[in-house]
């Protein structure tokens, strides 16, 4: 594998992901790093966040239907996605290693990991729909 170098893009990619906490896209990613960083470019940003993610630095939340978000958090770990507003938070629990291995005895494939994304609604909008006065249910 190609070695990384040490560059102060990669440094303030990194640093400002450790700072955001609520698993953002690629794009979120860039917005806050022009901040401090005006001249670094959006195609600079992503391949950082991908060397870091193949590296085990960061952890990348394979989304279905949506962009991928990132996570400082790099240890394997599951996720929840709202439905309705699209927050993506973390779930306590532990990894199941032997999920992937019963999953493997039962295909044809040598698998080398496996990402689960649950979804539902996140507690912020179940109040929303219980305060909406139009709500019928």
């Amino acid at each position: 594998m190609k070695e990384i170098r040490n560059t102060f893009q990669k440094t303030a990619v990194y640093e400002t992901l450790q700072t955001m906490h609520d698993h953002p896209t690629a794009d979120k990613v860039f917005e806050e790093v022009r901040k401090q960083h005006p001249n670094i470019s959006r195609s600079t940003v992503y391949r950082i966040l991908n060397q870091l993610s193949d590296r085990g630095m960061i952890y990348k939340v394979a989304m279905p239907s949506v962009a991928d978000r990132y996570d400082f958090h790099a240890q394997p770990h599951y996720h929840v996605h709202c439905i309705q507003c699209g927050a993506v938070g973390d779930i306590d629990m532990d990894w199941q290693s032997d999920l992937q291995e019963k999953a493997q005895q039962r295909s044809e494939y040598y698998l080398t990991s496996h990402s689960i994304v649950f979804e539902g609604v996140c507690p912020t909008c179940q109040k929303k729909v219980m305060h909406n006065p139009f709500n019928q249910a």
